[in-house]
């Protein structure tokens, strides 16, 4: 079996991720105990009780105050995703931002360690990075991506949008998501929004009138386009799932999986994360 790591910023990332596999390639949730995952992520018989998932996610907390105690140590595995198809596992995990590629390595490290060993279900893995472009652009945050990674991953010169290396360590990849090829900056919400406008229009147009029209230059809502947009969703969202945050609007019981399916981004996403170059020759 393969596995894909999906290295993302935020949990609404994450939950995008999912529900793009889900709808466009038809991915299904991996259901089941963490320790059935396929290993080194699941047990390994005979040799490990506990596989990488379980492992990360344990630590003694008695040292720590409980509101450190009550979030988990990022970087995370949040959730995975299966293609029978193709017998590839994507494992989604959760970064907290473009701000941690210390950590995202020592997780990297763990997996590699973990398949050296050997012999485990998973054979092969890749590493796809999910970020925003945000102000910095497509190209910056390639920049800075190539930055941070080049000492684990060696040469990244030639890392680029929606492309695969062969590295030294594992195969490596870069989705950014911006608004266009005419417009590299932006985020994520830049292409939720129009999903959201899609499935509640009413409630849409009126967020939109009551974020704009209320909102004033010192609320965090006028930060940014992003945060601007994220009221939007978010207000548009409450009469469906009140009280509820951007994660929740993406997730299952928000958006209809036909919008996912319809998403030139989902659709984008899917290609690129289905497109690994396996040294056995085998991709989608």
């Amino acid at each position: 079996m393969k596995a894909v790591l999906v290295i993302c910023e935020g949990r609404h990332d994450t939950i995008f991720v999912q529900r793009s596999l889900g709808s466009v390639a038809g991915c299904t949730w991996f259901d089941a105990p963490i320790r059935h995952l396929p290993s080194p992520f699941g047990s390994v018989p005979g040799r490990s009780p506990k596989g990488l998932v379980a492992r990360r996610m344990e630590r003694e907390v008695d040292d720590l105050k409980m509101r450190e105690a009550a979030y988990p140590v990022l970087p995370q595995y949040e959730s995975a995703v299966v293609d029978d198809a193709t017998r590839t596992l994507f494992v989604i995990v959760r970064a907290n931002g473009k701000k941690h590629a210390d950590s995202v390595t020592d997780l990297l490290r763990e997996v590699n360690a973990a398949l050296d060993v050997g012999p485990v279900d998973v054979t092969e893995y890749a590493a796809a990075f999910l970020f925003d472009a945000n102000r910095q652009g497509l190209h910056g945050t390639l920049s800075a991506f190539r930055t941070s990674y080049q000492q684990h991953f060696g040469d990244l010169a030639t890392a680029d949008h929606a492309h695969w290396l062969s590295t030294t360590t594992c195969h490596a990849g870069v989705f950014v998501v911006h608004r266009s090829p005419a417009d590299q900056t932006g985020t994520l919400e830049d292409h939720v929004a129009p999903m959201v406008a899609s499935t509640w229009p009413q409630h849409y147009a009126g967020a939109c009138a009551f974020v704009d029209d209320n909102r004033r230059d010192g609320d965090a809502a006028s930060r940014n386009d992003a945060a601007r947009l994220k009221a939007i969703i978010t207000s548009a969202a409450q009469f469906r799932h009140p009280g509820h945050p951007l994660a929740t609007v993406i997730a299952r019981e928000g958006i209809p999986a036909a919008q996912f399916g319809q998403c030139e981004l989902s659709r984008d996403l899917v290609r690129f994360l289905q497109a690994v170059p396996w040294r056995d020759g085998t991709m989608r």
